[in-house]
């Protein structure tokens, strides 16, 4: 085994141990790491200059928009086809259209994810990619066991249900 390769498994190990300190240790004021805590503390973790916390930053907001403007198509494409798919005799060539919007959609919210990447790679050292790496998949991970099993800290997020089963707004 490689001494790189040693290096980059250390470095995982550390920043998944080291998830449950960020989250537990949020600071003075601070109710929620994961509401503007995440970039403060990536920083911290990764040893990033200021120019690589504004890099990111930068790349984040970009892919954010991105993501946003997708998802509102996406959401009106599945209305469309809902709408469609529910008529007594449906338009198969609707449909298909739709279908593949959703497919080029679908595409491109991959691309644009491959290319935020590719932006963080050439911002970061190989060993600082390695761990932020590492921690967005810690995050996910987190993330996904916070849906799961619930929310414990009290407030909503987009598709959080209600009591009766609807989805409730983001507050």
């Amino acid at each position: 085994m490689s001494a790189k390769t040693k290096i980059a498994g250390l470095m995982v190990a550390l920043m998944a141990l080291s998830v449950p300190m960020v989250y537990a240790d949020n600071g003075p004021g601070d109710k929620d790491w994961h509401h503007g805590q995440g970039e403060r503390m990536m920083a911290k973790i990764l040893n990033l200059s200021d120019d690589q916390v504004k890099g990111l930053k930068d790349i984040h907001q970009k892919e954010k928009e991105a993501m946003k403007s997708a998802f509102k198509q996406m959401k009106s494409n599945r209305e469309a086809f809902n709408a469609e798919i529910v008529k007594a005799t449906p338009d198969m060539s609707k449909i298909n259209d739709i279908q593949a919007q959703i497919k080029t959609l679908q595409a491109q919210m991959v691309d644009g994810r491959l290319n935020s990447l590719l932006e963080v790679k050439k911002l970061l050292t190989p060993e600082q990619f390695a761990g932020y790496m590492a921690l967005t998949e810690a995050k996910r991970m987190m993330m996904h066991a916070h849906g799961k099993f619930g929310r414990m800290d009290g407030h909503k997020h987009w598709g959080d249900k209600d009591k009766d089963g609807d989805q409730g707004d983001n507050d």
